[in-house]
């Protein structure tokens, strides 16, 4: 399994991904990202990252510092904490552990 920053060139996939019913089901169908935007977003608060098994794109991570994060959606909270987001793309790569 490999990290990567996400980019503008996964736009395409990442917008996918979200039609999938699995994550419209997790999100909601309200809950929708405008990627375009978020792929453009750099905060030293926010790492989105894309997750490879042998070089294949399976899925995306949000890792977020809720004390910095501007929407406080998380409420009041000390530092040193970390939300972390994870959304599978392809409905043959969930549950596998």
């Amino acid at each position: 399994m490999k990290l990567r920053d996400a980019q503008l060139s996964d736009l395409d996939l990442l917008q996918y991904w979200d039609s999938k019913p699995h994550v419209v089901a997790a999100m909601g169908e309200d809950e929708g990202w405008d990627w375009p935007a978020e792929l453009r977003r750099r905060a030293d608060w926010l790492d989105m990252l894309i997750a490879e098994e042998e070089g294949r794109p399976i899925g995306f991570v949000q890792i977020i510092d809720p004390a910095c994060e501007e929407t406080h959606y998380w409420g009041d909270v000390g530092p040193g904490l970390r939300a972390l987001d994870i959304w599978i793309g392809e409905e043959t790569d969930l549950g596998r552990g």
